[in-house]
């Protein structure tokens, strides 16, 4: 990596316009903060995840220094080999590593520099795949054996797998998609294992919560937080099992409240979700539609690798579906529209599980590899639902 791409990567870390993550994770409760920067806009994404963890600052930065602590806590890593070391920070040594991850369909694998840093550990890396990026873990100490453990992240999907080749090539926010839900299983994975000490998954059947448990967005506006955010801000919240409960996604939008509003009941409007080839209203046929108070809608779509058609039985008043028939049965969204920064202004708030473990081969092999894919794809995919369908509530 070019020392000026490896400068142009630091700097553009820190989301500073974001305010004081601690004080998000306050707000939005016991859940991880996911903020992104625009993902239609200039690459490399700018991407901060955080949350907290019951455990000694100075222990977690232990953890992070250590090489075998990520073989460990993603035993999907097939090789994590020290190759090389460098004089780094006085003090310190910078190791090289060589590693390589177990995916179906295609392993990943490249070299990196774990540096380690008073504020925790920079991985570097330099060749394979994602390279040049940048996964900067940093430990932040609060109330005594209490840590904030954050993840900063660039990376470049260009050089990774053909699979993921294709799916960059298809959509400008392929690249973002994928880099959040790597990113979160990387995070994740480290965050249990730096808290408990030991590899650990969820195991509890995977479910959809109940539609009128997914939050309204007013954890948003209460809290101010999209107001002084320039970009994207998401929730991931899970059960007490480890499963995902379900995921969050709030941005601006440039249309009154009431425009938007009315715009979120056109079937229309949805056809900006990535995949959704086709939308129609039915009135008969699952026996659920049968319903004078919902819509139904029929979506038909065409996203690689992944099955999503179903028919979606919407509550209109306060824009809530589930997916009664299809191939992620039960999946269940809701779309709310409230103030803005401005009178010009909404914000939008897409909340879902959309049940990824049903969507396909790719995805049930991906998840059963990982457990916590269930949450990186869940995010990946709200992520990019939310922002293509932003624009849309935005034209007449």
């Amino acid at each position: 990596m070019g020392a000026a791409l490896v400068l142009g990567l630091y700097s553009a870390l820190g989301l500073a316009e974001f305010g004081d993550v601690s004080g998000m994770l306050d707000r939005v409760g016991q859940a991880d903060v996911v903020l992104l920067n625009d993902p239609t806009g200039t690459r490399p994404i700018d991407l901060v995840l955080a949350t907290r963890i019951a455990v000694p600052v100075e222990k977690a930065r232990q953890v992070l220094v250590d090489p075998a602590s990520y073989a460990k806590a993603i035993p999907a890593f097939r090789r994590v080999e020290v190759v090389g070391q460098r004089e780094g920070e006085p003090g310190a040594t910078d190791l090289e590593i060589a590693w390589e991850l177990d995916v179906p369909v295609s392993n990943l694998k490249g070299r990196l520099w774990l540096r380690p840093r008073e504020y925790g550990v920079d991985l570097e890396l330099v060749q394979g795949d994602f390279a040049p990026g940048l996964f900067q873990l940093r430990v932040t100490k609060e109330k005594p054996g209490n840590t904030l453990l954050s993840l900063q992240a660039a990376t470049n999907l260009r050089s990774s797998t053909w699979a993921m080749r294709q799916f960059a090539w298809r959509s400008a926010l392929a690249e973002p998609a994928i880099t959040v839900a790597a990113s979160y299983v990387l995070f994740k994975a480290m965050a249990i294992f730096v808290e408990r000490g030991r590899f650990e998954r969820p195991t509890a059947a995977m479910s959809a919560p109940e539609i009128t448990s997914l939050h309204d967005g007013r954890t948003f506006e209460a809290a101010g937080l999209v107001r002084q955010a320039k970009g994207v801000l998401a929730v991931v919240r899970s059960r007490d099992n480890g499963r995902l409960a379900h995921v969050e996604v709030a941005l601006q939008v440039a249309a009154p409240i009431d425009k938007a509003s009315a715009r979120r009941m056109r079937p229309q409007a949805f056809r900006a979700f990535p995949g959704w080839k086709k939308v129609d209203l039915v009135s008969d046929q699952p026996d659920e539609c049968n319903d004078l108070a919902a819509l139904c809608w029929a979506v038909k779509t065409n996203l690689p690798f992944f099955l999503l058609d179903g028919t979606w039985k919407i509550w209109p008043r306060s824009w809530r579906a589930r997916m009664v028939a299809g191939d992620t049965k039960d999946a269940v969204m809701a779309v709310d529209v409230l103030p803005g920064r401005s009178a010009a202004s909404a914000m939008l708030v897409l909340s879902q599980h959309p049940r990824m473990d049903r969507s396909g081969f790719v995805a049930r092999k991906l998840i059963a590899a990982e457990p916590l894919l269930e949450h990186g794809l869940s995010l990946a995919l709200t992520l990019v639902d939310a922002v293509s369908l932003g624009p849309a509530l935005e034209r007449d």
